[in-house]
């Protein structure tokens, strides 16, 4: 998503001048002088770049550096204020050229490795034509990779496109994908088809579903197998294992399918139980 760690140094730099140390008296109780930010300021707008060209930009309601083992800088509603206005981050690769953005109520930056955690209505998006736009309730962005969490909605446009649902999602560089723990992709290429598995990983138009699949396509046909891999440049479906397919006065068990992007045209390799179909 970034191709450059982020700047948090400069960062520091350019927030220092207007932060300041909370007051030690009158903290509040349980809270330690350890627990304050070294720095923090209010509506902070920051911009970073170098040699010219643009690092990252911030729009947020407050912004708090912490100095610690691992430094890390928070930005989100102020102390007390729960209706703050949410953050918004863009990223820029090595070239300056806008490579991201993310948007959270609550996003923390690490030096370190250059990751932003964000929390709350989190959004991130990769820009590009294997892009993503990701919605879920945390994520993480490391890098060129998205990995977001908790009820999870991604749209991937590379390959043909594919709206998926899941209750984990990361996106690697290139747009290849992984949805997990129960996954629903809608197909938005040749297939115009919903699968759903356990797991599904797709890249460059190849999607592979596993886990108690079921793939639903138009006209009320649908395909189950344990393992189900969809091709957008050749526009078929294949089930290298034992499958059952349902349609319209069509019933069929057996190994080895292959069907097209609507499931209206299939073979397989053998049949292992009842093949019924009614003209």
């Amino acid at each position: 998503m970034c191709h450059a760690r982020l700047p948090l140094v400069l960062l520091l730099v350019a927030v220092a001048s207007g932060c300041t140390r909370r007051a030690v008296e009158g903290l509040p109780p349980g809270v330690a002088v350890e627990d304050l930010p070294d720095s923090e300021s209010w509506n902070a707008r920051l911009r970073t770049s170098a040699d010219g060209r643009p690092q990252l930009e911030i729009d947020a309601p407050y912004l708090a550096r912490y100095d610690r083992d691992t430094a890390f800088v928070y930005l989100g509603p102020p102390p007390g204020d729960a209706t703050g206005a949410p953050v918004s981050i863009r990223l820029f690769d090595a070239a300056g050229a806008p490579s991201g953005s993310v948007r959270a109520r609550e996003v923390r930056l690490f030096d370190e490795g250059g990751r932003v955690e964000a929390e709350g209505d989190a959004r991130a998006t990769v820009a590009g034509e294997d892009g993503a736009v990701v919605n879920a309730a945390r994520l993480t962005v490391e890098g060129e990779r998205v990995d977001a969490r908790g009820d999870v909605r991604a749209e991937v446009l590379g390959g043909g496109g594919a709206r998926v649902r899941a209750a984990r999602v990361s996106i690697a560089p290139g747009g290849s994908f992984t949805a997990s723990g129960g996954a629903t992709v809608e197909l938005s290429g040749r297939a115009q088809a919903t699968v759903r598995a356990q797991t599904v990983t797709g890249a460059g138009g190849r999607y592979q579903a596993t886990g108690r699949v079921r793939v639903a396509a138009s006209g009320g046909r649908t395909l189950e197998a344990e393992r189900v891999v969809w091709s957008e440049s050749a526009g078929r479906f294949t089930a290298p294992g034992a499958f059952a397919f349902d349609g319209p006065g069509e019933r069929v068990r057996g190994v080895g399918l292959s069907a097209s992007a609507d499931l209206s045209r299939y073979s397989f390799r053998r049949a292992t139980g009842q093949i019924e179909v009614r003209e």
